[in-house]
């Protein structure tokens, strides 16, 4: 699943650039038909990317909500419960191996 997202989030990262590449060349092309300025051009570029940049935040963010209501609806164990319920299982391992040592002691204690 999340697979799918980062597919996702990638594709519209390469439309992004290839958008980008295309503004700046038609922008360009506005320049030298002497329609735009030079820094009119620029400042539009500018304008663009700076707004593709804001809006590759935002649908990082959203993207993000996205997953972690889909796991939380799924009732899907996040990393950090993992994680916890790793440390808890380590723990009860120790205790039980110490426990099992105690025992095989006590065993091997002449009566």
């Amino acid at each position: 699943m999340i697979d799918l997202f980062k597919k996702g989030f990638f594709t519209g990262m390469g439309l992004i650039i290839i958008t980008a590449e295309e503004v700046e060349k038609r922008v360009n092309s506005l320049v030298e038909k002497g329609k735009l300025s030079a820094e009119e051009g620029e400042n539009l570029i500018r304008e663009f990317i700076k707004k593709s940049e804001d809006q590759q935040v935002e649908t990082h963010e959203w993207i993000s909500k996205s997953i972690k209501s889909a796991m939380e609806s799924l009732d899907i164990a996040g990393k950090e419960q993992v994680e916890n319920l790793e440390a808890r299982i380590s723990s009860l391992e120790d205790r039980v191996s110490t426990l099992e040592s105690l025992q095989m002691g006590e065993e091997k204690k002449p009566q």
